[in-house]
């Protein structure tokens, strides 16, 4: 299978920004780890694309989280990608499925329902900032260009797909193309009659079209041309010193009953699904180390 990777170009004199993405493995990657149905792994798999379409441009320890909390079966998703093209994301409900649409594709705005698609921006000073909007359609490629639209005052084109079935992922991808300051006010038109002259992207990347290629062909006749690629991989940053922090969040109390267990404690991250064990002894361990940092009524509190 072709590794993952995302073209970003400018066209129309650079007032134009196009970034167009393969993930097919980045899905598979997460319908893996979180046991999908077909349906929920291509309304993950859409959010992720949509994470990594606008991760290029990130530095440092920026990040961008798209959550989407909806009243369908699904429940919520949640994607969030770091520089270098980083990408991870978890369904609530992984395992919720519906029957095909009327059209015979799979029905993502039905497995979301209606809700809001939150967008947090953290910076590199660790500050988050966050904006939400209604779901315009829960069909995720219509929700990120309205919030574009709609939030940043953006005008732009979003294409984001999945091809997959019972046996797994056969194909995902998608582009993002939207007006720089200064950009023609035509040139928005120009884009969007592109995009629908296009099959679906999930199908371009099944005939092995790459990033590069989609990018020419959404900004054909607008003198497209790339600037950079990156590698996007699905990629978890969590860790058994991270799980032990979070435990020590939980206090002293709740600590204490987890080392009376006769069994292990077991944290599982929501990302990517790996698990960790801690025995009563490690968690005996973790409250005499963490004990001085705690707070002094947490610590009295304890022992009532």
């Amino acid at each position: 299978m072709h590794s993952d990777y995302s073209a970003s170009a400018l066209a129309a004199g650079d007032s134009v920004r196009i970034v167009a993405a393969r993930t097919t493995a980045t899905v598979a990657q997460a319908q893996s780890r979180h046991g999908c149905s077909p349906t929920v792994t291509a309304a993950l798999g859409r959010l992720l694309t949509g994470a990594a379409l606008m991760g290029p441009y990130l530095k440092g320890r920026e990040r961008i989280t798209l959550q989407i909390n909806g009243d369908g079966p699904v429940r919520a998703l949640v994607a969030d990608v770091t520089a270098g093209g980083r990408v991870r994301g978890y369904p609530v409900r992984p395992r919720s499925e519906l029957p095909l649409n009327d059209r015979g594709k799979f029905d993502v705005g039905g497995i979301v329902g209606r809700g809001f698609l939150h967008v947090t921006r953290t910076f590199d000073t660790g500050l988050p900032y966050t904006s939400a909007v209604p779901l315009a359609t829960g069909e995720i490629g219509d929700d990120l260009a309205h919030y574009f639209a709609h939030s940043e005052q953006i005008p732009t084109v979003v294409g984001v797909g999945v091809l997959a079935n019972p046996q797994g992922v056969l194909a995902a991808g998608g582009f993002l193309a939207h007006c720089l300051p200064g950009a023609d006010e035509n040139t928005i038109e120009v884009l969007e009659r592109n995009a629908r002259s296009l099959p679906q992207v999930s199908t371009l990347i099944r005939r092995g079209l790459s990033p590069e290629d989609i990018v020419a062909s959404l900004g054909d006749t607008l003198g497209a041309r790339v600037t950079h690629v990156q590698p996007v991989a699905f990629a978890c940053s969590c860790s058994r010193d991270r799980v032990v922090r979070a435990l020590i969040g939980l206090g002293l109390t709740e600590l204490e009953s987890m080392m009376r267990l006769d069994d292990d404690t077991e944290a599982v991250c929501d990302f990517c699904g790996r698990r960790y064990y801690f025995s009563p002894q490690e968690i005996g361990e973790i409250v005499e180390s963490a004990s001085a940092d705690l707070p002094a009524s947490d610590q009295s509190a304890s022992h009532d």
